[in-house]
């Protein structure tokens, strides 16, 4: 009977936090909106390149013609925000370029989908249908390119005034399902195997995290992934996880490791408007990722710009998700060659060989 009703009040307890995050989420973006609306009321300028000729009503003998300030002008900053959105994009996914946290990349493209929602619901009925339709197709590809480099499960709530915009009076159209939340896996159901998660540039990740394998005893002690087939889940499906990655130019992750990086960041600032918006007893227990240890190493030559950063860089964001840090993150340097890359990692490889081997002894 007490079991029942502690069971009832924690059921209870997670359903206010979700609602209480999303109101919170919402009550954000309702402030943002009229910001906007605000903005695009300042913006308006008669001496726009495509705004309307006059803001006075016109009369003749055959007709009266209304037209209104800003119309085109809010569609004319439309267009510059999306294209502004685009180039960011395409920043974010060019290797030449420094990472872009996937945090700013979110809110700069939900922005100009806001303006583009706020320019298409002002429009008249005698607004230009080429405008419109660039306008539309703009909104579209800057949804697509920023899917490639996001995923679609954190859109949810984001672009409000874009999905109304063109989906009509939904009151919050939703990109995500419920089952996009990521939630705490009790210990007790957590995977006894030992998780190896690489993300390699040219190779040497990928072999340095298979001879890892190997050493804890191949496939029965652990389990294996490429970083781009992994989430945030799957890591907490798993007591101990080892992550074994190199940093590429300008301390970008490599190509494998973006999508997966990006979710990170994107749940790590999910997890701390949740447990920061309400004061409920236990926050680090709530985390999704709490219950599991971590171990970097991150490879990289301190020869180029932001050495090692993917891999520190990583680790304060599971760390914010809830993971415990069972070894300190180590940058294993290869300016002086491979031979000597291999030897330093060799020192961490039997650090985490000698940990495996004391909890064996203790169970």
């Amino acid at each position: 009977m007490i079991m029942s009703v502690v069971n009832n009040q924690s059921n209870n307890m997670t359903l206010v936090r979700k609602l209480a995050s999303k109101t919170s989420r919402c009550f954000a973006r309702n402030i943002y909106k009229a910001t906007e609306i605000q903005k695009l009321g300042k913006r308006r300028s008669p001496r726009s390149s495509l705004s309307t000729v006059s803001s006075v009503t016109s009369t003749s003998e055959h007709s009266i013609v209304v037209k209104e300030v800003g119309e085109s002008a809010e569609m004319e900053h439309a267009v510059e925000s999306l294209q502004s959105a685009l180039h960011l994009l395409k920043d974010a996914s060019n290797k030449s370029c420094p990472w872009v946290d996937a945090r700013n990349l979110l809110d700069e493209t939900a922005a100009a989908l806001d303006d583009a929602g706020l320019a298409l619901r002002s429009k008249s009925a005698n607004s230009e249908q080429q405008s419109e339709s660039y306008v539309l197709k703009l909104a579209d590809k800057v949804v697509h390119n920023r899917r490639r480099l996001l995923g679609g499960s954190f859109v949810h709530d984001v672009d409000g005034v874009w999905t109304k915009s063109v989906y009509g009076d939904c009151n919050g159209i939703s990109f995500g399902t419920d089952d996009d939340e990521l939630c705490r896996i009790p210990v007790e159901e957590k995977e006894e195997k030992a998780l190896i998660v690489y993300a390699s540039q040219t190779g040497t990740s990928k072999t340095s995290a298979s001879n890892l394998c190997k050493s804890l005893g191949g496939d029965a002690h652990c389990v294996m992934r490429n970083m781009k087939s992994v989430g945030i889940k799957d890591l907490a499906m798993h007591k101990r996880v080892y992550i074994i990655c190199s940093t590429s130019g300008l301390g970008r992750p490599p190509r494998d490791g973006e999508t997966f990086y990006s979710n990170v960041q994107l749940n790590a600032m999910r997890c701390k408007e949740n447990l920061e918006d309400l004061s409920i007893g236990d926050e680090e227990n709530e985390k999704p990722l709490a219950g599991t240890s971590i171990a970097i190493a991150t490879l990289g030559s301190s020869a180029l710009e932001d050495f090692a950063k993917f891999g520190l860089d990583l680790t304060e964001e599971l760390v914010t998700l809830g993971a415990a840090i069972a070894l300190d993150t180590i940058t294993i340097d290869g300016k002086n060659g491979k031979m000597e890359q291999k030897q330093m990692f060799q020192q961490w490889e039997s650090r985490i060989i000698q940990m495996e081997k004391e909890r064996l002894m203790e169970r």
